[in-house]
């Protein structure tokens, strides 16, 4: 969000990597005294035996506020089975850890609540690549939209109000200030559990100038110690608690131990501080901080654990030889500087290669207002386009939206209760799935009228149960009503189990209410024909609509106009985003009317799109399911919309969601237009009037 004023890239891109060159220092210095003494596994084990903490002790419970939040929306997206994942992890034998890995970690099981990618087709592999492209989408534009947010809110006497506030001093206390920074800090993540949020938010206020490099440090490491509690929490609500424990301790103490080794002492703290330098490269060298992240996140995790793996002797000579060629250069750049006239030429210049920031004699000065802090650069310049923002960040939503639901098998949905225990349905533009496809199916005979004796059958366990008081109103109760119609529905139908069940009698106030809630829960409003022969063969378990629907037309139809919306919000996007990023070096103004009919285009569609599907919705329909019996299959008839039992699945959902975004991008866009088309007097003065 920075990268258009340098200056401000140079402070933000400091203020992030700040957090990086403190957790490398730490590391670099505690990983070689960890490999060889254990320090932190003894400290933090000691610890928990003081605490009196052990395995056996009954796990508690932890809030995270933040999935208090996300997790309904998210739920919605996508559910993975995270035991898999542990059960792969822990496997030793390859015959079992093969049959996991053929597994699919989205979550499809029966008793499950409905998510985006539920009955889908795709390869866990396939899934997770477009998830990967649209979090990263959805954070790039969450952060952009926060940059912005704060460079908006923070202008004039509000941006000198909270500098002082960020660059707290006590002038009589000089260092006290800097540690109620760190608490602060601490607190804020520790409230969010998360310090990535922290320095998220802390960041953008570094690039506009609102908080000193040297303040952002007191913040990181805040951040670094409060985002210990969030482990701490976990282990306590975990199955191992003295070992999940262990490892929460030990990430406290490298924690406490890295700000010990470089906050208290202005001459330690000034180590991450200088490494600042990698703002003025990422400012001067546009390759930088592609090569930084890579470096850092990759090639050095990367070559640390391929030199793991030969052992202590192969490890300590690679380290040895880092250590050298470091105390190397330090010695070649304080010769330098101190004693030039001891080195050979070569060593006296600066290769041309090497990036200026790294130069010890560069040929100019960098421009020192790069790292003043001036209030004036959280001013917008009032003619920039802030809103601009606002629209491609929404034009980013209508894009993902329409990714991940118009492909996806939840515009529609048949979920059966858990002691039902159908396989549930999903139905997508062009596809229904479910597992009940992957077996042979046949069309079942209608079930006979039961008699007395059957239905008897079915209530003997319900009605001894019945006998106790108030038995009916008891937490509890509905689970034996559950198991009488399971009992039933192979012989009688849940009509005849229900008019059974209202006849008998049962204690407490709730027995109607009981006898509804399960019938109301399997009986559907639509009427059954039965027919001969085979309903469908064993295969895939996703099937073309045409097979299993006879409104597929028209559910086609609905995908299609989707497919051209997301195509027209494509266009509509890169044009917006060509208009953002090359607006001021050449007049852009007709892309960006380019851009509005794109999304007019989209958001036209959109709404042929859900006006199609609601037509679907309300059509007579036929589907191919499985009998409430599951002695085998049936033809449901009706309207399409009691068939699924719904107004429609997540995917529609998720498509009314883009037609939303498309609104406000189509808003935002049209605004600038106007204001851009009103003219500005023309300065040049008139015949007869006098210049000025």
């Amino acid at each position: 969000g920075h990268m258009g004023d340098k200056n401000e890239y140079r402070r933000a891109f400091a203020g992030a990597t700040v957090h990086d060159c403190f957790n490398l220092l730490t590391v670099a210095v505690l990983l070689p005294i960890e490999a060889a003494t254990g320090m932190l596994q003894h400290l933090a084990g000691g610890l928990v035996d003081a605490f009196g903490i052990t395995d056996d002790q009954e796990k508690g419970s932890t809030v995270d506020f933040l999935k208090v939040i996300t997790k309904p929306v998210t739920s919605r997206l996508v559910q993975v089975d995270k035991k898999l994942v542990t059960q792969v992890a822990e496997e030793s034998d390859d015959t079992k850890l093969q049959a996991l890995l053929k597994k699919s970690m989205i979550v499809n099981s029966q008793d499950k609540a409905n998510h985006l990618f539920m009955d889908t087709n795709m390869s866990d592999g396939v899934a997770g690549t477009i998830l990967l492209i649209v979090s990263l989408l959805l954070l790039t534009a969450c952060l952009v939209l926060l940059v912005k947010t704060l460079q908006t809110v923070f202008r004039g006497q509000a941006a000198i109000w909270m500098k002082s506030l960020l660059n707290l001093e006590f002038k009589r206390v000089p260092c006290i200030a800097d540690y109620i920074l760190i608490a602060f800090g601490a607190g804020i993540t520790i409230l969010m559990q998360s310090s990535s949020i922290t320095t998220s938010t802390l960041t953008p206020l570094v690039g506009i100038g609102l908080i000193k490099l040297e303040k952002m440090f007191p913040f990181t490491v805040g951040a670094n110690i409060g985002t210990t509690v969030t482990g701490i929490l976990s282990a306590l609500a975990g199955s191992n608690i003295a070992t999940g424990m262990t490892v929460a301790m030990s990430h406290l103490l490298f924690n406490l131990v890295g700000t010990i080794l470089w906050f208290p002492i202005p001459m330690m703290r000034r180590v991450p501080l200088s490494m600042g330098f990698n703002g003025n490269m990422a400012a001067d060298s546009k390759w930088y901080p592609l090569a930084y992240t890579i470096f850092v996140f990759f090639l050095v995790p990367g070559s640390l654990f391929l030199v793991s793996l030969g052992g202590p002797a192969v490890a300590g000579v690679f380290i040895s030889l880092i250590l050298l060629t470091i105390l190397s250069l330090i010695l070649l750049v304080a010769l330098r500087l101190l004693r030039p006239s001891v080195l050979p030429g070569c060593l006296k210049r600066d290769p041309a290669w090497l990036p200026r920031t790294l130069m010890v004699s560069p040929p100019e000065e960098l421009d020192s207002s790069a790292d003043a802090v001036v209030t004036s650069s959280a001013d917008l310049n009032k003619d920039a386009w802030w809103q601009g923002s606002a629209a491609w960040a929404a034009g980013w939503f209508v894009v993902m939206l329409l990714v991940v639901a118009v492909p996806s098998s939840q515009w529609a949905s048949l979920h059966y209760t858990k002691f039902d225990s159908r396989e549930h349905v999903g139905i997508g533009a062009w596809a229904t799935c479910s597992k009940a496809f992957t077996k042979e199916a046949n069309y079942m005979v209608p079930i006979q009228l039961c008699n007395s004796s059957q239905i008897a059958d079915c209530f003997t366990n319900l009605t001894s149960k019945c006998a106790k008081e108030e038995f009916s109103s008891a937490d509890g109760a509905n689970v034996m009503y559950e198991k009488s119609w399971s009992a039933c529905k192979a012989n009688c139908t849940t009509e005849e189990w229900f008019a059974e069940c209202n006849r008998i009698p049962c204690s407490g106030s709730s027995h109607a209410q009981q006898c509804y809630n399960v019938s109301a829960a399997v009986l559907q409003p639509f009427h059954v024909t039965y027919r001969h022969g085979r309903a469908w063969a064993a295969g895939s378990m996703c099937r073309p609509n045409k097979d299993i629907l006879s409104n597929a037309s028209a559910l086609a139809h609905a995908g299609n106009l989707g497919i051209t919306a997301l195509v027209a919000g494509i266009v509509a996007q890169a044009l917006l985003l060509l208009y953002v990023f090359l607006d001021g070096k050449r007049d852009m103004n007709l892309f960006l009317q380019a851009s509005l009919a794109g999304f007019v285009c989209c958001w036209i569609f959109l709404v042929a799109t859900l006006w199609v599907f609601a037509d679907a919705l309300e059509q007579e329909s036929t589907a191919i399911i499985i009998h409430d019996s599951k002695k085998g299959a049936i033809v449901a008839g009706g309207k399409f919309k009691d068939i699924v039992a719904n107004e429609g699945g997540i995917g529609a959902g998720f498509v009314i969601g883009a037609w939303v975004c498309a609104s406000i991008s189509i808003a935002v866009i049209s605004h600038r237009l106007y204001v851009t088309s009103v003219k500005a007097p023309d300065p040049t003065p008139q015949a007869g009037e006098p210049a000025v």
